[in-house]
């Protein structure tokens, strides 16, 4: 009795501590996305949160002009063949223009947030690197509509779009519009193009679909991984008709590195025919290979936090899931230290 009061102390004590979640913010979470951009317009994919969200901010020492994002779910199409004559004339784009600019006080773009597709239209070609905090990404598709969209993939080695939306009767085989000198091109080869880090683009979306790629992440928490000394889940679903393999991975991005454990099932002990055992990993960055996931196979990876080592009651930290695909599913997680009145 007196354990079970304990474990539902500890996860009383995760559940509040996860409603904190955006109190505990760090830099542990943030990363720095790399982005090429051509001269002229460029269809962008932000996965990461900015530091400070102004557009101002945001596009600060750049030769990034003009911004734009759609916001309102209208129609069943808002794609522009032009986006520099049409942006003003379609209903849902917010757009942020430049002080340099005449039309500066147009502008109705006031927050620059990720995880999230722009139109981005540059005076000369340039590398933008734009330094911000991971959130879990998740597509929230509208059915019968184009959607524009964006996906961490590899940089080299990325999936085909014919590859990426194999999973998805809602997407494979339905029209796909990139950009290319300014101007939106359907797609006429999914099989042989493939996706770009940091780019966004229009996928049809055929009825009702809650696809997010070859590999299905699902996390225990809105907002990330929380965990404590009762581990939290991360289920893996492989959505193809073969095996995919792929390595998870620690990344270190703060001044301190958060201690976790993977946490597995041990079977055979006479005292005990299954019991849990957690292999502690390095403080700092590590990598781990997982099993290959069999086509339509589901693996969960339970992880805890090293509570007894936790410099602080809450860290953060990110995980990256890298397959063999090519695709990248980034992972905040958020640690807490257990009350010690819960115990």
């Amino acid at each position: 009795m007196a354990k079970a009061r304990c474990r539902s102390g500890v996860i009383r004590s995760l559940v509040m501590a996860a409603l904190l979640i955006p109190l505990y913010a760090r830099a542990d979470l943030y990363r720095t996305q790399t982005i090429s951009l051509a001269a002229g317009w460029n269809a962008v994919f932000l996965e990461v949160d900015p530091v400070e969200s102004s557009p101002g901010a945001v596009f600060s020492n750049t030769p990034i002009d003009m911004a734009s994002s759609y916001y309102a779910p209208t129609a069943p199409a808002q794609f522009m063949a032009d986006p520099t004559a049409e942006l003003l004339r379609q209903t849902g784009w917010g757009t942020w223009y430049a002080s340099s600019r005449p039309d500066a006080f147009l502008g109705d773009l006031y927050e620059i947030q990720g995880p999230r597709a722009y139109l981005l239209h540059a005076t000369e070609a340039f590398t933008w690197q734009v330094t911000g905090e991971v959130r879990a990404l998740g597509v929230d598709w509208r059915p019968d509509a184009y959607n524009l969209v964006g996906f961490t993939v590899s940089d080299p080695g990325s999936p085909t779009f014919a590859q990426f939306f194999a999973g998805s009767s809602a997407h494979a085989g339905h029209a796909i519009y990139r950009m290319a000198d300014g101007r939106w091109r359907r797609v006429l080869d999914p099989a042989g193009e493939t996706l770009r880090s940091g780019e966004s683009f229009w996928v049809y979306c055929e009825g009702g679909s809650t696809y997010q790629g070859p590999l299905s992440v699902k996390l225990d928490g809105l907002q990330g991984l929380t965990v404590g000394s009762v581990p939290g889940a991360v289920v893996l679903r492989n959505t193809t008709a073969h095996p995919i393999s792929s390595v998870i991975e620690s990344v270190v991005s703060g001044d301190a590195a958060l201690p976790l454990s993977i946490v597995i099932q041990v079977v055979g002990d006479p005292l005990a025919p299954v019991k849990s055992s957690d292999v502690p990993m390095p403080v700092g960055g590590w990598s781990q290979d997982l099993p290959p996931l069999e086509a339509h196979g589901i693996i969960g990876i339970p992880i805890a936090a090293r509570v007894e080592v936790m410099s602080t009651e809450t860290m953060t930290g990110l995980l990256k899931l890298t397959t063999d695909m090519g695709t990248e599913t980034w992972i905040p997680v958020y640690a807490f230290r257990d009350r010690l009145e819960d115990k």
